[in-house]
């Protein structure tokens, strides 16, 4: 699946980065279809923070209480440059 977040700037450009988004647990009820081995490929704009992507996606950013971009742990306001790993994350109970 890929999709075009295009709400970051207000024209289309051939600037477009690629993003590899992987969405952990509960997290995959939100995307219909969604493949846990593949993951969603993503074309955006350059610049966009992992709140940004975690909106368009349309996930609720309370939901996602751990984020890792290439193998580390980021905040929301991580600004993404491309060809990045992202793996979102829900909380996790148990007891």
């Amino acid at each position: 699946m890929v999709l075009l977040l295009t709400a970051y700037c207000s024209q289309l450009t051939d600037l477009a980065m690629p993003l590899h988004i992987f969405l952990n647990a509960t997290l995959r009820q939100y995307i219909n279809g969604y493949d846990q081995y593949r993951g969603l490929a993503l074309e955006a704009p350059p610049g966009p923070t992992v709140a940004q992507v975690i909106a368009r996606l349309g996930l609720p950013l309370k939901e996602v209480t751990l984020i890792m971009v290439n193998g580390r742990r980021q905040e929301a306001d991580c600004v993404l440059a491309g060809d990045e790993r992202l793996g979102l994350f829900p909380p996790i109970g148990g007891g």
